[in-house]
């Protein structure tokens, strides 16, 4: 899907709305208020009633957009914007072409990295797996204190050629207490994981085949343990949040990974596919602005 290809599925409001519809409710129309399936449409064809409850409704209620009053074009113009760049884009850029303010265009995408939190993870990860973790902020002089004014991401990814999924999490620090769970949540059992020599990960043999390679002492492969797919990872996301995303707090780092780990899990889909997918997730995951900023 180019631009023009874009701009010729979606010229106006209706051709959004109609969309919408079709990819929310492939399975027939529901209230989304009670969900019956007993509903009718109005005249003006942007209006339903639920026969049931007898509550009217619009395709939006119960999405990610609802209560939003930017129009669904520019919407969608977020989405595909966000979705088929590499490195996603800023709300800086995305407010200019848009024609809305720079404090919307950041609501609208942090609202589109919240509805694809662990979106793509419907299956544990499998196989064998890459686990490391990475810190992202500020720098310090010296090694004292050197991760005070960082964030931890932890990841793991799938060693398979193009297809390996990631998954990712955020924490303060970077140990055993959270690493544990989180890769048991995420992994089936008799899953293969490779690590580096770093302690967080030496009760995994209790539940994994656990490998590991020395990078401490320069051993970044030993046959066929490595963990150089999750360093590819790592530095793609970083390149984007040095790139695009400049200053990225704490707070927010978590939606970034959300649309990273998505961007990487459907790297292999057309733009028009990574597109359609997107909107597999948007029922109920509405952010309020309260809820972001407070």
């Amino acid at each position: 899907m180019t631009l023009l290809d874009f701009n010729k599925q979606f010229p106006g409001e209706q051709a959004c709305q109609d969309y919408l519809e079709q990819m929310r409710w492939a399975d027939g129309r529901y209230c989304p208020h009670c969900g019956s399936y007993e509903t009718y449409k109005f005249k003006d064809g942007r209006l339903f009633k639920c026969s049931d409850c007898k509550k009217q409704f619009t395709v939006k209620v119960g999405t990610i957009f609802s209560d939003s009053h930017v129009p669904l074009q520019k919407w969608f113009y977020a989405v595909y914007l966000n979705t088929s760049l590499k490195k996603g884009i800023s709300s800086i850029q995305l407010a200019k072409y848009l024609g809305i303010t720079q404090k919307s265009a950041w609501f609208m995408l942090q609202r589109i990295r919240y509805s694809v939190a662990h979106g793509t993870f419907d299956k544990p990860l499998e196989g064998t797996v890459e686990v490391d973790e990475t810190y992202v902020g500020g720098f310090h002089h010296g090694q004292a204190n050197k991760y005070d004014n960082k964030v931890a991401v932890i990841g793991i990814v799938e060693k398979k050629k193009k297809t390996g999924r990631i998954r990712t999490t955020v924490t303060k620090r970077a140990d055993a207490t959270v690493a544990l769970p989180f890769i048991k949540a995420s992994l089936k059992q008799n899953t293969v994981v490779h690590t580096d020599e770093s302690r967080i990960y030496n009760r995994l043999k209790r539940d994994f085949i656990h490998d590991t390679v020395n990078r401490s002492q320069k051993e970044f492969v030993r046959e066929n343990v490595s963990t150089q797919q999750i360093d590819g990872a790592w530095s793609h996301l970083k390149a984007g949040l040095d790139a695009i995303y400049v200053g990225v707090s704490a707070k927010h780092l978590p939606l970034y990974c959300n649309e990273f780990d998505y961007r990487y899990n459907t790297r292999e889909l057309t733009d028009g596919q990574r597109f359609d997918q997107w909107f597999k997730f948007i029922n109920g995951k509405r952010l309020t602005y309260k809820n972001l900023i407070s």
